[in-house]
């Protein structure tokens, strides 16, 4: 169906609509899919990345989106699919490998080439502002590294490229578009004026590159200030005084590809020591790894043997042969900690700091929030008279979220998650039932009419025992509807409980994400319109609260065994006696198609549009997959 927002997650799809939580600007990576199929991106090929709720592994983070250069269109990713990512803060592609001109035959106008002092060693900066050339170490510089006749840049280098044009003795250098020149001094510049160069190579492959203007004008190395700069004779020796300098060509052919370390086990939690094991598929390259954070180079430790992992660490590693590296491989290690099995274990807030309640009354911008990325969120009202609200712990994340709608002081839908993390049965029911002082209208504590309707819970307080305090946040009136106890404590408890009893995270199944809301304005059933309210009734405090005609709960889950999302629903019409049964609710079970067209409520529209048009389309219940 057409939405109104789309975060598009899923691997190899090209969406052209896009927005995302968090923007990045381009790293090179590499991503293991579930399929066995490995992916590689370099930053040179890419404009920007964007992570939707943070990046692989991230607490609530669900997937990323990769946008390509020449494209308007991306290429996205759902972390249920992916097995591991690999970031590289320094990508390095094809055309960052420069190798030595030995021979003028290397010198081809159209071709881009560094200047090299391999003393040092260092290589060519570009010209300040005020016209001073400058050079940058190579030693401990991340941007590039230098072995005996290979350069390597890295994305983000502050090395200038220079392009070679013109013909043999008046070739040019092309630097930012501008052409380099000498005009005066020792100093390099930009210009029109001094602008031809004549090269030659010694039998030493050093580099005589002699200005035309002049031909005592040479292009040297200052070690001293350090720059390049063209030097000139001593006038007693004859001689030059600084060092001569090398010419590097841009050569594809050097720049095949040395594969990305990769680490066995993989990084995660575990609950005891480790010994991590490194390799890499590219026959005779060397593995240098750290477990300070710092990025590897060829002057990191060696790696010989495996590595005792005992407490939390982080391992990066690179792979180096014939002077080119690999990408920076990385993984990170908790130890003492039960890893979560499942696929989308978003059960929490991304972020260290989380809030026990928080209403949102002019939400506008899903770009920036911090949890409607989530995929158990429908698409989010934005009426002014609606505010989205978050219940949470610090120790077991999101409660739950609720659309509440002030005007008729009313509950839209709850949505929440269930797993083994946040289903942990710890305490009993607290029976706390409570005014919610986040939103700007709340039912007070209890019915006017109590005899009649019972405070039905939307998320269950049987379904947040994990603690004490998330469970009194279920008891927020907000999170209640109006409820024939006939109702509340028969089909839909019996619901529920079904529910609880066969939802259990295995190897097989994962999180369910769960929407549970009543029919609080008109619905559409049958292609004919009609009410979705009974009558009205109100509170101890006056308030008037919509007594709901239906009650509804929406589902969607992630299936391991066939990499895939599955999802129905189940309506009830709220009777005060003769309700059906449970089992005849489940056999009659709706598709989200089916439940949206009455509802006008988009559900898991965080899903990209393909997924959940499949998903949507068919009432595929869990029971029916074998879990």
């Amino acid at each position: 169906m057409k939405k109104t927002l789309l975060v598009a997650l899923m691997g190899l799809m090209t969406i052209a609509t896009a927005m995302a939580a968090i923007d990045n600007t381009p790293v090179s990576m590499t991503i293991s899919l579930k399929n066995d199929m490995t992916v590689t991106y370099s930053a040179t090929n890419m404009d920007s990345v964007r992570f939707v709720g943070g990046r692989f592994g991230d607490a609530g983070a669900i997937g990323m989106k990769i946008y390509l250069k020449g494209s308007e269109q991306s290429v996205d990713y759902l972390y249920s699919q992916i097995k591991s990512v690999t970031y590289d803060s320094q990508p390095v592609a094809s055309g960052n490998i420069f190798t030595r001109v030995t021979s003028t035959s290397q010198l081809v106008a159209g071709k881009r080439y560094i200047l090299v002092y391999e003393g040092t060693p260092a290589v060519f900066g570009g010209i300040s502002n005020t016209s001073t050339p400058y050079g940058l170490s190579v030693t401990d510089n991340d941007n590039f590294s230098y072995t005996d006749g290979v350069v390597q840049l890295t994305e983000g280098t502050a090395a200038k490229v220079l392009t070679l044009g013109g013909t043999t003795d008046a070739w040019t250098f092309t630097l930012d578009n501008n052409t380099l020149c000498w005009t005066s001094g020792n100093s390099l510049n930009t210009g029109s004026n001094g602008n031809e160069w004549s090269i030659t190579i010694d039998e030493d492959h050093n580099a005589i590159i002699t200005n035309n203007n002049t031909s005592e004008r040479r292009l040297c190395y200052n070690t001293s200030s350090p720059r390049f700069a063209c030097y000139v004779p001593g006038q007693q020796s004859g001689t030059y005084s600084q060092p001569l300098i090398q010419l590097y060509v841009e050569d594809s052919s050097a720049a095949s590809t040395v594969a990305a370390p990769t680490f066995s086990p993989a990084g995660g939690a575990y609950t005891s020591a480790q010994n991590v094991t490194i390799s890499t598929t590219t026959t005779g390259a060397s593995i240098y790894y750290t477990t300070n954070g710092s990025t590897p180079n060829a002057n990191s430790t060696l790696y010989t043997d495996a590595i005792t992992v005992s407490s939390t660490t982080t391992i990066k590693a690179i792979a180096i042969k014939d002077g080119i590296s690999s990408t920076v491989a990385t993984a990170n290690y908790t130890i003492g900690q039960v890893s979560n099995d499942n696929v989308n274990a978003n059960w929490n807030i991304a972020g260290t700091s989380i809030p026990t309640s928080k209403a949102d009354p002019s939400f506008t911008n899903r770009s920036t929030d911090d949890y409607a990325w989530r995929l158990e969120y429908p698409h989010i009202n934005t009426a002014s008279g609606n505010q989205r609200v978050v219940k949470a712990t610090s120790a077991y994340g999101i409660t739950y979220s609720l659309e509440w709608d002030n005007d008729l002081i009313a509950n839209r839908w709850t949505c929440y998650t269930m797993c083994s993390k946040n289903n942990a049965s710890n305490v009993s029911r607290s029976d706390d039932f409570k005014a919610d002082p986040v939103v700007t209208v709340s039912p007070c504590d209890s019915y006017s009419q109590s005899s009649t309707y019972s405070r039905g819970h939307l998320c269950p307080s049987a379904d947040r025992l994990a603690s004490t305090e998330q469970n009194k946040q279920t008891f927020f009136m907000t999170n209640m509807q109006p409820q024939y106890q006939n109702h509340n404590g028969g089909v839909w408890a019996t619901l529920e409980g079904y529910v609880r009893s066969k939802w259990q995270p295995t190897n097989n199944t994962d999180t369910l994400y769960v929407v549970k809301a009543a029919t609080i304005e008109d619905v559409t059933l049958g292609n004919t319109s009609s009410t979705g309210i009974i009558t009205t009734t109100t509170d101890d405090a006056y308030h008037t609260l919509v007594v709901p005609k239906y009650f509804y709960m929406a589902f969607l889950y992630f299936e391991k065994s066939t990499n895939s999302y599955k999802a129905f629903a189940l309506w009830t019409e709220h009777l005060n006696s003769n309700n059906p049964s449970a089992d005849t609710v489940i056999s009659n079970r709706i598709s989200i198609d089916e439940l949206e067209r009455r509802t006008g409520i988009d559900f898991f529209c965080n899903l990209p549009d393909d997924i959940e048009e499949a998903v949507e389309a068919t009432a595929t219940y869990w029971e029916n997959s074998g879990n």
